[in-house]
């Protein structure tokens, strides 16, 4: 196993193995099986996606997107509040582009990136994509319902 399944093991044993391996109707053994890295048993992309629906948690999907170097963007559940979405939206997207400029700042100022540095970096980059591609999904969601999206960031 590898980046890509991490994601999936870490958050199905903070789910609770049992909890998870009853939730799926398969026994703890196998389940345990197809979690370790190096155990016999393969998970396979089924598995993957079935764990995946239970757990219902974007880490499972997170760093097999990071390795493509894309973002998931959360799907707006409900359309009554979107423009106050998009407003809380911008305002943090305005914060996060903020300490993204500062953290670049500080780590080129002494004329050297170093790993931290730039796992920070990457990151707030990769929060700050999620952030835009969210706001533009939910400009897409109130254009699709016939909104004025644009009156949302006046």
């Amino acid at each position: 196993m590898d980046k890509y399944t991490a994601g999936l093991r870490e958050t199905a044993f903070e789910y609770g193995i049992k909890r998870l391996a009853h939730d799926l109707d398969m026994s703890e053994g196998r389940l345990y099986k197809k979690l370790d890295p190096d155990g016999p048993v393969s998970l396979t992309l089924a598995d993957f996606f079935r764990i995946n629906r239970i757990l219902n948690d974007v880490r499972c999907l997170d760093r097999a997107l990071e390795d493509l170097g894309m973002v998931a963007t959360p799907v707006a559940e409900s359309t009554d509040d979107i423009e106050g979405e998009i407003r809380e939206l911008l305002l943090d997207s305005h914060d996060m582009a903020a300490s993204f400029t500062r953290v670049i700042r500080a780590a080129k100022a002494d004329g050297e990136i170093c790993d931290d540095d730039l796992a920070e970096i990457k990151a707030l980059r990769r929060e700050l994509a999620v952030m835009g591609n969210t706001v533009m999904s939910r400009i897409e969601a109130m254009h699709a319902n016939g909104k004025a999206a644009l009156k949302a960031v006046k």
